[in-house]
This record gives structure tokens, sequence and C-alpha cells, in this order.
């Protein structure tokens, strides 16, 4: 009888421990079912987004960004061997990656011909906000072209038979949700008709969403002389 009323003793104690134990593990459960919807911080937090492209124009003839990536997470990559969809800008071994945090473009033989610009290779690159250019070998009307251009370096230009255009190189400037978009070159093009517009190597990158204000783009830098194009 003793040993009989000791069994249902210890009984009794495990079932309290065991009690307490699943209230234990199930409490924090319950505490994250009661919880407000939305309230993960993830949600607000901007991410940062880059993206990236070899050439595109607009104008009386259309090239869409070609090739095209971007990217949240990890790097992408897209390469292009030749772009002569229309005889108005030609380019050769596009190279585009890109990642949450950079991005980069290089394109190879570039060429506008209505300007007499030509480069063996362009290139634009974006880290963690913060843009640069790099023109190898480039040339317009026969005028070579600063390799490392400041930020928003325009040149004008008198196209004959079209009238005067400009050229700008490393254009930096801040989107609206606070990237920054570098482009290398940046060509307009007074056609009959319609003005044509040509970007040569893009990159973008940066943190988007309300946590990051834009920041004032560099000043451009006009270069004071004219070039005249013949062609």
């Amino acid at each position: 009888m003793r040993y009989s009323h000791a069994v249902r003793g210890v009984l009794a104690a495990g079932l309290i421990t065991t009690g307490l134990a699943a209230g234990l593990v199930t409490a924090p459960a319950s505490a994250l079912a009661t919880a407000p919807q939305g309230a993960a911080p993830q949600a607000t937090v901007p991410q940062g987004e880059g993206s990236a492209y070899g050439l595109t124009a607009s104008g009386p003839v259309s090239v869409p960004p070609v090739p095209a990536v971007s990217s949240t997470t990890e790097t992408v990559r897209k390469s292009l061997l030749r772009e002569e969809s229309t005889d108005l800008v030609k380019a050769s071994a596009l190279d585009v990656s890109a990642s949450a945090a950079r991005a980069r473009s290089t394109v190879a033989k570039a060429a506008v011909p209505a300007a007499d610009l030509m480069a063996d290779a362009v290139t634009a690159k974006c880290r963690g906000g913060h843009g640069s250019a790099h023109l190898a070998r480039a040339v317009i009307a026969g005028k070579r072209l600063d390799a490392s251009p400041p930020p928003n370096t325009t040149i004008p230009v008198d196209v004959e038979g079209v009238g005067r255009t400009s050229l700008t190189l490393n254009k930096q400037e801040r989107m609206a949700d606070g990237r920054l978009a570098v482009t290398a070159m940046e060509l307009r093009l007074p056609l009959p008709g319609k003005p044509a517009t040509i970007r040569i190597a893009s990159a973008t990158c940066g943190k988007s969403g309300p946590a990051e204000q834009p920041a004032d783009a560099p000043a451009p830098t006009p270069v004071e002389h004219d070039l005249p194009v013949t062609g």
C-alpha cells in the first residue's frame, strides 16, 4: 500500500513537470501567433539593387537596352557578341553584370558614324552608390577623349548637315528611388523630324526605398572648345 502511494506521488510529480515544460515550449509560439501583422522589420529595410545595360537608343530608330540585367542578390551576367540592328550605333562584345551592391557595363568597338564617334572600349561602374567611367581610345571628330572623364563632362559637337549636338561623358544622376545611374557616354543627335539619344554603357546601383534620400548629382563639366564633325 505504501508502495502504491509512492508510485502515485512520483507519477503526479512527473505530470506537473511535463505540464510546466509544455507551457515553456508553447508560450513563445502563442506570443508569435498574437503578434500584429506587418511588424517584421525586414519589410521596411531598403534593399540594394544593381542593374546594367550595354547600349540603348531612342528617337527615329529605337533600340531597347541590350543586353540588360538586374539583381537584388547574387551577381548575374549577360553578354552579346554584336549589336548592329541599326546603322545609328554599332558595338561588339557587350558585357554586363549586376548584384545587390554593384553593377558594371563594358562595350567594345562602339561607334556612332553620324557623329564620327568611336571607342575601343567604354565602361561604366557603380559600387555602393558611387560611380565612374573609363574610355579606351575614344575619339570624336578625330579628337581624343579623356580616358577617365569627370562626372557629367559635356562636349558640344557640330555635325555637318545635322546641326549642333552634345556628348556627355560619365553622366551621373540620382534616380527617384535614390539609386545612382552612371552612363559612360550619352550622345544627342538633332536628326530631322525627331532628335535621337544614344547611351553607351550604363550601370546603376545603391539602395532603393524611403530611407535613402536622393543626393544632388555632380554639376556638369563643360568642355569649352567645339568639335566640328564632317561626314
